[in-house]
């Protein structure tokens, strides 16, 4: 039985067949290599280790964001951010707050603005400090680009 999109991980043949009987396993038809293979149950995401629906990691982020902007749009310090970080580390990876909080900056920067543009530059990078900070002080994994 030929399964699309699977390659057998020891000669990379796409010939691959399901073996019948208990523990789920894939059979190469080229090479006859068998293997388990690990799957992540569908509608969830691997987060920090664990399997969480993909509707949890979604309004985590919703509400990472409604937070975020609270703080920011009144230029909150660091020691009023990471609280919110760590509260949503449980949900969301590093990569995920990252991106949550360029949003947040970008939603805020009109009302930063008022306060000058020099401001809302050395705002924004003293946040991206911030969560810098944050991730490597945590048990977060740490996006490869922060910038």
């Amino acid at each position: 039985m030929h399964r699309e999109g699977l390659r057998c991980p020891k000669c990379g043949s796409t010939r691959i067949g399901v073996i019948a009987g208990g523990q789920f396993q894939l059979k190469c038809l080229g090479c006859g290599y068998i293997w388990t293979p690990s799957l992540v149950p569908s509608g969830y995401i691997e987060v920090n280790g664990k399997l969480i629906h993909w509707t949890e990691v979604e309004a985590a982020k919703e509400k990472l964001l409604s937070e975020l902007r609270e703080v920011l749009e009144n230029a909150g310090d660091c020691e009023r951010i990471k609280p919110i970080l760590a509260k949503y580390s449980g949900t969301l990876d590093a990569e995920r707050i990252s991106r949550v909080v360029k949003n947040a900056l970008t939603q805020v920067e009109p009302n930063l603005r008022l306060k000058g543009q020099s401001f809302v530059e050395r705002y924004s990078k003293a946040v991206m400090a911030c969560v810098n900070e944050y991730f490597n002080s945590s048990k977060v994994t740490e996006p490869r680009h922060l910038d």
